[in-house]
């Protein structure tokens, strides 16, 4: 059986025939564009106070009820701060171990990583969110339910994304039907988004409603509806828009030195100056024209 992560470096260049990996190698990774690393801290910043806020949302829900709200007040905590903090710890960490890795060739691999990882801490503090709010009118079976269809589903899209990326490395020329399904459906999310978002300001505008948010069966039906949207949909921009990624600079890490030589790049512009000083110069890895 093919394994997705023991490709050999000519099978790992099938990867290049993936929309996504040549949309990221043409369009991002380009090193004449100038970083902006303040910004990109302000950002992840401003991220993580987000996430501290739906820590304190979440309190609020236990400590400061509602008695108009949709749900009854909920008794269990599943968002302690505790976990805030564990999970910002295990976030850092990683950053750190990235920042230990990478290099000038990788440095958009990584930096992607960090990325996907706060969305993932995002959509974990969401999950427990709805999770201590809506736990008592679904109960626990109704729950365990919910959650299995997600699992189901998104076992499905994951798995089938997988046996596409292992006929696409081994080039076995298998189609996968799901894969395809899901290909198409997000080409024309892409390409008529903007028209469906269009159309429904048009329709806000002509006819305004003043309503206050749904409290009926109708309200809490919607409610769940986002929340299992916001999973799926959470599943398959991994699968699609992360895991092909993944993959190509899994390979490109691990063979660093027959990419470089294929980009007809020397070791110096490869890792740069300062990798290059630290972890190749002065070792049996340098070439001799480096020196």
């Amino acid at each position: 059986m093919k394994n997705l992560f023991k490709a050999s470096f000519e099978e790992s260049l099938n990867l290049k025939n993936d929309k996504l990996i040549n949309y990221m190698k043409n369009d991002v990774e380009r090193w004449d564009l100038k970083e902006r690393p303040v910004l990109l801290k302000i950002l992840a910043l401003a991220l993580i106070g987000m996430l501290y806020g739906i820590v304190l949302f979440t309190n609020s829900i236990i400590t400061n009820h509602d008695k108009n709200s949709l749900v009854p007040q909920a008794d269990i905590n599943f968002l302690p701060l505790s976990l805030f903090w564990i999970l910002l710890v295990m976030y850092l960490v990683i950053w750190v171990y990235t920042l230990i890795k990478r290099y000038r060739a990788t440095k958009f691999f990584w930096g992607y990583i960090n990325t996907v990882n706060i969305f993932v801490w995002l959509v974990i503090e969401t999950n427990l969110l709805f999770i201590t709010a809506f736990l008592k009118p679904l109960t626990a079976i109704g729950m365990g339910i919910f959650f299995s269809i997600i699992l189901l589903v998104g076992y499905i899209v994951v798995r089938s994304k997988k046996a596409s990326l292992e006929n696409l490395l081994y080039d076995t020329n298998k189609k996968e039907k799901v894969d395809e399904w899901i290909g198409k459906a997000i080409s024309l999310v892409v390409k008529y988004s903007s028209i469906v978002v269009i159309i429904g300001a048009i329709w806000n505008f002509i006819f305004p409603s003043g309503d206050t948010p749904r409290t009926d069966v109708t309200g809490f039906i919607g409610f769940l509806a986002m929340w299992f949207v916001f999973d799926i949909g959470f599943i398959i921009a991994q699968a699609y828009l992360f895991l092909p990624y993944l993959l190509h600079g899994y390979y490109k890490h691990k063979y660093s030195e027959e990419y470089r030589n294929l980009e007809g790049q020397t070791q110096l512009e490869w890792y740069g100056e300062k990798y290059f000083n630290k972890h190749i110069k002065g070792t049996d890895k340098e070439e001799i024209h480096n020196e």
